[in-house]
């Protein structure tokens, strides 16, 4: 019991589970400021200020699930493109460990850096217990993604809070949240179809506006 009682403390784990919350709008998110990859200031309300956006939180950059994760988002940019929605990325730490996270993926979406994780909070994304973190669903799902991916897709070194998770959102140009889904353990991410379909409901809602 010890043994788990340090990892626990290491890990920065909840002792209770915790609950999203995220916002049905992106008003307070729209007034944080961000570097991204390469450092310069990026307002996030200015991501959705001229077509929806879809923002996607990594849990952290040596997170297998998160490197799975941005590897699927990456290969279908242009099929967000298509639907008339920005895709950002954002994780913790600084610009620099960005950069080296789109490096060694070889990705081109964009990186935001949120080294106080305040737009974790205001997006309503959780911190993990020990089970959420590292329980057997969560663990399972990381050697199939390895084991799939043949080699390209490996846990990594831990790069700010171990037990912060992550999630999306989808928000409108009026700043409406249109879709929400924040991580219920570290396995828990919305894959590209799930968010392509609320986008391309945001695109059909806004086409039939205008007809």
């Amino acid at each position: 019991m010890r043994v788990v009682s340090a990892l626990e403390r290491l890990l920065g784990v909840a002792r209770e589970p915790q609950r999203t919350n995220p916002p049905a709008r992106g008003d307070e998110l729209g007034e944080l400021v961000l570097p991204d990859h390469e450092g310069r200031e990026v307002r996030l309300g200015e991501l959705w200020a001229e077509r929806p956006a879809v923002l996607v939180w990594l849990r952290h950059y040596g997170c297998v699930h998160c490197r799975a994760h941005a590897l699927e988002l990456d290969q279908r940019r242009g099929e967000f493109e298509e639907a008339g929605v920005g895709l950002w990325l954002i994780g913790q730490a600084t610009p620099r460990h960005a950069a080296h996270f789109r490096r060694k993926l070889g990705i081109e979406l964009p990186v935001l850096a949120d080294r106080e994780r305040e737009s974790y909070r205001r997006a309503g994304a959780k911190v993990a217990t020990f089970g959420e973190l590292l329980g057997p669903r969560s663990l399972s799902a990381g050697t199939q993604r390895m084991l799939s991916s043949f080699g390209r897709v490996r846990q990594g070194r831990v790069v700010g809070h171990p037990a912060q998770l992550g999630g999306a959102l989808v928000i409108d140009r009026d700043g409406r949240v249109m879709h929400a889904h924040m991580a219920e353990d570290a396995a828990d991410n919305a894959n590209a179809d799930e968010l392509l379909a609320a986008a391309r409901r945001l695109a059909a809602g806004a086409n039939a506006r205008s007809g």
